[in-house]
């Protein structure tokens, strides 16, 4: 799995809560680190932060739904946005999900453990 958050502490607490589930986490900073990560090592799910600066979660989203070795991954954003606009643009592109922050673990762990991408 592949978490992309700009802020570093969000990271590590998603990177944490996963693991302590038994997922393998791999994690990027933003989204050209998102996009050269999964180059390396395709993941079976991404969280992704919708609102990052440079190249933005939709951006992300976009480009990976685009790649033939990328775009079958499920995509579930991650925001502190609670504007329609946002996330209908996520949906757009191709996430199958979002959560928003801040969250707690239940709300996090539940589109992860999700039947069609578990």
């Amino acid at each position: 799995m592949l978490v992309v958050d700009d802020i570093p502490r969000n990271l590590k607490v998603v990177g944490t809560l996963l693991r302590n589930e038994g997922y393998e986490v791999m994690g990027a900073i933003n989204g050209a680190d998102a996009l050269e990560g999964v180059r390396v090592q395709v993941p079976d799910l991404i969280l992704l932060d919708l609102m990052m600066p440079e190249m933005d979660g939709v951006e992300v989203c976009r480009r990976l739904k685009a790649g033939p070795l990328t775009q079958a991954i499920p995509v579930i954003f991650l925001t502190a946005s609670n504007e329609m606009e946002h996330l209908v643009r996520g949906f757009e592109v191709g996430a199958v999900d979002y959560v928003t922050k801040p969250f707690n673990p239940p709300e996090l762990l539940a589109p992860v453990r999700g039947p069609t991408w578990s």
